[in-house]
């Protein structure tokens, strides 16, 4: 999220962070969008009935704020079908691994024990799947046969700050969905 929000202000990203949310009140994030003039929204699922209300009240709050773009970043839930619906190929995550392979929770220990040469990163829509979303853009890492989860990590993320940014530019200007692929405007 710092990385997205450092390109909006040196103008590489031509987008506005309108607000940032966290479902955790204590995120390192709500500080750093603070530190960038961004107005923060913080609840948890556990202050609501049931997990459908906390979604109601995310979308009221998104919708609230002018939201036009949901951009996921260190998000940890999975969205369910007010999010999507309301927000339908408008919500965009980063996953650190090469979908659809290792997708959820440990892609990059999994690349590491199933001693790929390649893994990488994947910028994806949001569907009702886990990671399984029409990928918008990938970028290949290669791991050293003395690879961890850690280095492997480190890697990863250097390339999602790039990586990101550039693929919400493209479909900032335009996009159309074709089955699983995604096509940009020229």
């Amino acid at each position: 999220m710092k990385a997205l929000l450092q390109k909006i202000s040196e103008k590489k990203l031509s987008a506005e962070a309108v607000l940032v949310f966290s479902d955790k009140r204590d995120a390192g994030g709500l500080t750093i969008a603070e530190s960038f003039g961004v107005k923060t929204v913080s609840f948890s699922p556990k202050q609501f009935e049931n997990f459908a209300e906390y979604e109601k009240n995310l979308v009221n709050t998104l919708n609230e704020n002018g939201v036009q773009w949901v951009v996921c970043a260190g998000y940890m839930r999975i969205l369910r079908k007010q999010m999507l619906h309301c927000f339908r190929n408008r919500i965009v995550n980063v996953h650190p691994s090469l979908l659809p392979s290792f997708p959820g929770l440990g892609a990059q220990r999994q690349a590491v024990e199933y001693a790929v040469k390649y893994s990488g990163c994947t910028i994806h829509f949001v569907d009702d799947g886990v990671d399984s979303g029409p990928i918008i853009m990938q970028q290949t890492v290669a791991l050293e046969p003395n690879e961890t989860e850690e280095s492997l990590s480190r890697k990863i993320i250097q390339v999602e700050h790039e990586l990101y940014w550039q693929a919400l530019d493209k479909i900032f200007k335009g996009f159309s969905i074709e089955g699983r692929k995604v096509l940009f405007n020229k």
